[in-house]
């Protein structure tokens, strides 16, 4: 058995870089500061209530551009209370109130619309 030497070591760089040297900030600006992870485990076990949850699902999170533009959003408004006439008449019972009633709103709307309308119209001939 051959016993070898215990003073095994680094003897020489052999391969030496300026910027190797250069593992410090010149400014000596701190590091950021340590800010932890919101950990998924907390998002579970502190859960919003209804009542906050509620809103969130009655607001859409994002707003399709187009719908700014006003004849945009009245070619949807039309668009959508054709949708719920057509639901309503194979509806029956309380969900065909419903659709009566909210293709009735937005009918109310696209009458308002058509107001603003000619009112901006009239304003501008004049």
């Amino acid at each position: 058995m051959r016993i070898r030497n215990l003073d095994i070591g680094l003897e020489s760089i052999t391969r030496w870089d300026v910027a190797d040297e250069v593992h410090l900030p010149r400014d000596g600006t701190s590091a950021p500061a340590f800010m932890p992870q919101y950990r998924p485990l907390e998002e579970i076990l502190q859960r919003p209530s209804l009542d906050e949850r509620l809103p969130e699902f009655l607001r859409p999170a994002t707003v399709d551009p187009d719908l700014l533009d006003p004849t945009a959003l009245a070619d949807a408004r039309v668009g959508a209370r054709s949708a719920f006439v057509e639901r309503s008449l194979s509806a029956s019972g309380r969900s065909r109130d419903i659709l009566e009633q909210a293709a009735t709103l937005l009918g109310a709307d696209i009458g308002l619309d058509d107001e603003i309308r000619s009112a901006l119209a009239a304003l501008l001939r004049a």
